[in-house]
């Protein structure tokens, strides 16, 4: 009986061991994958054009959150609540890439720009979302800036997440002759590993006849994120580089989803709908917002218009300078069909 015992207590302590050792070691992959890229980093513009922006013209831009094409109406997120952690499948992504191009050339924006691109995604099912994009837009120069990179994340333990690159893009009718990538702040406790390597970018176009510029910012801020210095922190951060064109006179836009309440009610509660600190915005700039429609649900529910659990609100739209005069915008409608955000469009011009 003794003998017995101490064999199950040497089993005992032999899984014990091994599970440790698996644990040890994952932890410390994690800790090794990880890195950020450098700051003020000079970005590749794929298909350059040469026809240059002009005072006075109206133009048509759109910011889209696409949610790496992994979010129909029916998903629910695992970080929001939900069940749901990968896309259901590499059809399903690939369907919701075509149904944003296709939203895309019905607008037929003149610049745009989109959030949660993914490539080498395993939440994504590995499509490589950029090149699809770049096929479906063949008329529009573009700026893909990373915004996130993760080792394989084990999380959930049932059905993990696995590893991913994501990020933003800039596309253009007009040209670009320059693209810069900025970091911002993040946690720096292991929340870092699941809010990697955040960023914006800041692309310098030429205005025909005229010694100022037009410069578009785009960025995606952390949505599940604990700590609020950091989500002031990383505001602040970009309001201090809008200030530097301002300043000179350069016509700014920053279309993005702020994770923050542009217009309608916040919602406190949730990291990532509080109400957006107009007071500290760059002097020279101001929020511009659709009213007529969400432009984002929460993902704790499939979507349904009509049932008080889903949360709707309004946190993508567009920063602008005062020298730029807003015309219409609105968020194109379309019932969440390809994301758990909806596309932003405003006209606008360069005033004189």
């Amino acid at each position: 009986m003794k003998n017995r015992l101490k064999l199950i207590g040497k089993i005992l302590v032999s899984i014990i061991l091994v599970f440790a050792l698996i644990i040890g070691s994952y932890v410390i992959y994690v800790y090794a994958q990880y890195h950020r890229l450098p700051n003020d980093m000079k970005q590749t513009i794929k298909n350059p054009q040469t026809q240059q922006v002009e005072l006075g013209q109206t133009y048509k831009m759109m910011t889209f959150n696409i949610g790496y094409g992994s979010y129909p109406p029916s998903f629910n997120f695992f970080m929001d609540g939900g069940d749901d952690v990968r896309a259901y499948s590499k059809s399903a992504v690939k369907s919701a890439i075509q149904e944003d191009i296709r939203l895309i050339n019905k607008e037929k924006p003149d610049f745009g720009n989109i959030q949660e691109i993914d490539w080498q995604g395993d939440r994504s099912q590995q499509v490589n979302e950029p090149q699809m994009v770049r096929a479906g837009l063949p008329d529009y120069t573009s700026v893909l800036t990373q915004n996130y990179d993760s080792a394989y994340l084990f999380y959930p333990v049932t059905k993990p997440i696995g590893k991913a690159k994501s990020g933003i893009m800039t596309y253009s009718k007009y040209e670009i002759e320059s693209s810069t990538r900025y970091k911002l702040p993040i946690e720096t406790n292991f929340n870092k590993f699941f809010d990697l390597d955040r960023a914006f970018s800041v692309s310098i176009l030429p205005i025909k006849n005229s010694d100022k510029k037009f410069v578009i910012f785009n960025t995606h801020l952390s949505a599940f994120i604990t700590d609020q210095k950091i989500q002031k922190q990383q505001l602040l951060t970009l309001f201090d580089e809008m200030k530097k064109y301002v300043s000179k006179g350069d016509y700014v836009i920053c279309g993005a989803d702020y994770n923050h309440a542009l217009a309608g009610k916040a919602h406190p509660e949730l990291t990532w709908m509080k109400e957006f600190p107009t007071e500290n915005l760059t002097k020279g700039m101001r929020v511009v917002a659709p009213t007529n429609a969400p432009t984002v649900r929460s993902l704790d529910y499939a979507y349904d218009k009509k049932n008080p659990k889903n949360t709707f609100g309004i946190i993508d739209g567009f920063l602008v300078s005062n020298n730029i005069k807003d015309l219409k915008i609105q968020t194109i409608d379309n019932q969440f069909k390809s994301s758990d955000h909806q596309p932003v469009v405003m006209d606008f011009s360069l005033e004189k």
